[in-house]
């Protein structure tokens, strides 16, 4: 098979993997409403989403062990190894909880299988984005890594697009049996193509610098003791990805809750607008992958930083406003920073850490920030709005934001140049 075939089979196997990844992960929380109806005790319906809210935060605790294990397979293993059984976990856990029984029907044993289920999805999360997105930098172009890394960035709002879609389209056929069972549906769905994804990956072939590395004797043997080692750089994407968390599962997690129960929005508007919304952040990825090729990586996150310091709050000042145009404004304010947050943290954190810990080293960065900032996002979010008022959850963003800026304006070094040096290195080949 010649090379430029092999190279068109990774972005696909990549996107439609984490793109499916992101659908299976996403449609909890979009179903957090109906999912507290069958699976919490019905005496206290506010309890009962803020149980359903913590459910879904728990699977972020895992995340770290998720990425140590596989980011440690990505490093020793391979790339390839570690893609393809978190694809499989992921496909496994969430088809379950399509036949899980209800809490009327098994009591407390419910709530601990859905636990079951979504602490299995946060283990196969732990290494899932960034183990994709070291795969296709490790095949991209130098000169067009930033592009290609937009792609995965995008396959994530497209799955969670497809997320609010497919749940909108069960509501739509019929509300009732949306209610009672057919929820259901949108899970199974997704561990079916899971599969699809699995299969995809399976196809793939090692990527060129890891074979090198383990050709040369030099795979990594402790990649999560080095990964400490080099605590400037972990602590750098660290701090990349916190801001990227909260503001992605404040949008994903909590704002489709929040819209329903505080802002006054239709279930169906919320999802209607949430699933458009996704769609735009899908868009704007790829031209901020362009940005990061032509202009550097630093301008694009840096921006992507300064729309969640100047937007947040506008953007729940709005989000009460009970019409699709209004809650529409609300989410793509929102979405601005993620897409520019997604595309920019990524492609430096796969070019800022050497090739022997890569794996291992932004899977760590990134779950640990995702576990500390992204699992509670939703609950904190509920929390603050209930003891501080509807604006208080576009603080908590601006806040975090104002620091990243800081951080990334002092500390950030720009890995464009790298890249451009590489480019030019394989074409003199």
């Amino acid at each position: 098979m010649s090379g430029p075939l092999k190279r068109s089979r990774v972005l696909p196997a990549a996107m439609v993997g984490h793109g499916v990844e992101s659908y299976d992960f996403v449609v909890y929380g979009a179903s957090a409403t109906i999912i507290a109806k069958h699976f919490f005790p019905a005496g206290d319906p506010t309890l009962a989403i803020l149980s359903s809210l913590a459910v879904y935060g728990l699977a972020f605790v895992v995340r770290p062990l998720g990425a140590a294990i596989f980011g440690s397979i990505g490093d020793r293993l391979g790339r390839r190894t570690a893609l393809s059984t978190v694809v499989l976990i992921m496909a496994v856990s969430t088809a379950a909880i399509a036949v899980l029984p209800t809490y009327g029907s098994v009591g407390v044993l419910a709530p601990i299988l859905l636990l079951i289920c979504r602490l299995a999805q946060g283990i196969s999360m732990g290494a899932e984005y960034t183990s994709a997105a070291s795969y296709v930098m490790e095949q991209a172009p130098p000169g067009r890594r930033g592009t290609w890394l937009s792609a995965v960035g995008s396959a994530t709002y497209v799955g969670s697009a497809l997320a609010s879609f497919a749940l909108l389209a069960l509501r739509l056929i019929s509300q009732s049996a949306y209610e009672d069972w057919s929820w259901r549906l949108a899970f199974l769905a997704g561990g079916l193509m899971a599969l699809v994804g699995l299969y995809m990956r399976l196809k793939l072939d090692e990527t060129q610098t890891f074979q090198e590395l383990e050709s040369a004797g030099e795979r990594a043997s402790r990649p999560i003791r080095d990964t400490f080692r080099n605590w400037r750089v972990f602590l750098l994407l660290f701090t990349m990805f916190a801001l990227l968390a909260v503001v992605v599962h404040n949008l994903l997690g909590y704002l489709p809750t929040y819209l329903t129960t505080t802002g006054g929005v239709s279930a169906d508007t919320a999802l209607v607008s949430g699933g458009v919304a996704l769609l735009v952040c899908a868009v704007l990825c790829l031209p901020a992958g362009i940005a990061a090729d032509r202009v550097g990586r630093k301008p694009v996150l840096v921006v992507g930083v300064g729309v969640a310091v100047v937007g947040s709050l506008p953007a729940y000042l709005m989000a009460g406003g009970d019409t699709l145009a209004s809650t529409l404004a609300t989410q793509i304010i929102l979405v601005i920073p993620a897409a520019l947050v997604t595309v920019g943290s990524t492609v430096v954190a796969v070019e800022l850490v050497t090739a022997r810990i890569r794996a291992t080293s932004t899977a760590l960065a990134y779950n640990v920030a995702y576990a500390i900032f992204g699992g509670t996002a939703p609950i904190l979010g509920a929390l603050l709005t209930r003891w501080y008022g509807r604006l208080a959850p576009g603080g908590y963003i601006t806040a975090l934001a104002v620091v990243a800026l800081v951080v990334l304006v002092v500390a950030l070094p720009e890995t464009r140049t790298h890249a451009r040096a590489q480019a030019v290195e394989e074409a003199l080949r």
